[in-house]
């Protein structure tokens, strides 16, 4: 489990998540600007699914806790629309780059490096925990949702998303492009494959672990929680090489909900 996990950490020090090329590598690093232009990207770019899927506001006067918070983009929305926010994560630089991100907007967070396996913090001290595209990453998932449920209040709430097995990027873009037609499944094997969805993972000499989950799979390993709703979202045009071109792009947000590449799970516990 430590060796993947430090493979985890030394990818995401050389290329923190969602903080590299498409045109950040341009504006000075770790500036109000880079975070900003970071931000836009995120939302506006590359993933505007997350804003139509994540309600930044739910945790008004409420504690949040992120599991894995990166740069800190999405925690700090969430201390936007009102929460005490709290963060963990195992990487050196996401701590360094997500406090200096708060700092720079004049805005707080208790960020902390800490495994999720063993999250620091008091049982039933959280309303909310969130964690997106993060712990499909860890060799111990089952035991980080367990924490997760620890540390939340009864009737508190988890917000937890996954890559998922079912996608057209899994299964079109990843297993029969990349892996079958190019032959990369081949050499790289499958887990070797699946790693190379990282910016900055080669699938041989970098690469970091990363499952993907079925709804049902997911609905298990959240078998603790009373209610447990799943959406699919997440769909590019490019998600399928050749034939995506021909998809009008008014269709993408309604594929993203049968075909996306995340699952995202809204739990109460």
């Amino acid at each position: 489990m430590s060796e993947y996990k430090e493979e985890s950490r030394r990818l995401w020090n050389a290329n923190p998540c969602g903080g590299r090329g498409g045109g950040l590598d341009d504006i000075e690093y770790a500036t109000l600007d880079y975070f900003r232009a970071v931000r836009y990207r995120r939302y506006e770019v590359s993933d505007p699914w997350i804003r139509k899927t994540i309600d930044f506001n739910a945790a008004r006067g409420k504690r949040l806790l992120e599991i894995g918070f990166g740069i800190g983009t999405d925690l700090l929305s969430f201390c936007e629309g009102g929460a005490e926010v709290h963060g963990i994560d195992i990487t050196d630089e996401h701590f360094r780059l997500a406090k200096r991100n708060f700092e720079l907007h004049g805005r707080r967070a208790e960020l902390n490096l800490c495994d999720a396996a063993c999250i620091e913090f008091p049982s039933g001290y959280f309303d909310f925990v969130y964690s997106l595209g993060v712990l499909h990453h860890t060799p111990d998932t089952v035991r980080c949702v367990s924490e997760a449920y620890r540390v939340l209040k009864p009737g508190g709430r988890l917000i937890l998303g996954v890559y998922h097995t079912f996608s057209a990027f899994h299964l079109v873009n990843l297993l029969l492009y990349n892996g079958l037609i190019k032959g990369k499944l081949r050499r790289l094997g499958y887990r070797g494959l699946l790693s190379t969805v990282e910016r900055g993972a080669d699938g041989m000499s970098v690469a970091p672990l990363v499952k993907t989950y079925g709804k049902r799979q997911l609905r298990h390993i959240l078998s603790d929680f009373s209610t447990v709703e799943i959406k699919i979202a997440h769909f590019r045009r490019d998600h399928v090489p050749y034939v995506g071109r021909f998809i009008p792009v008014s269709w993408e947000e309604v594929l993203g909900t049968r075909v996306g590449w995340y699952l995202v799970a809204f739990a109460a516990k």
